[in-house]
């Protein structure tokens, strides 16, 4: 089933918007209900660092395995859904936090 594509930047926004939430839905059942997320602080509801913490990038590396490609899409997911949450960053911080470490 081939999905519509966006006519509009709301309608693109809101397609962006939907697939970093089904992103984020499933990080319960990626990391096994370990160091995830506690919205909206984005903080890790284990350990209380920063997240994606040290435990949580291990345990998303080992779920993609090889795929660096498909883990850099879902963290970009992730990212694109933390910035709402987030207070707005100059540096690129946050899409370190969030991106980066995937290399």
């Amino acid at each position: 089933m081939m999905l519509p594509v966006p006519t509009t930047v709301h309608e693109a926004w809101e397609v962006e918007r939907a697939r970093g939430q089904r992103a984020v839905d499933a990080l319960d059942r990626r990391l096994d209900g370990q160091h995830t997320p506690r919205l909206p602080q984005w903080a890790c509801g284990t350990c209380s660092q920063d997240w994606p913490c040290a435990p949580a990038q291990v345990r998303l590396a080992e779920t993609y395995g090889r795929d660096r490609i498909g883990l850099a899409m879902y963290m970009g997911a992730v990212y694109a859904a933390a910035v709402n949450d987030l207070p707005v960053t100059m540096s690129g911080e946050t899409w370190a936090r969030f991106v980066s470490w995937v290399r």
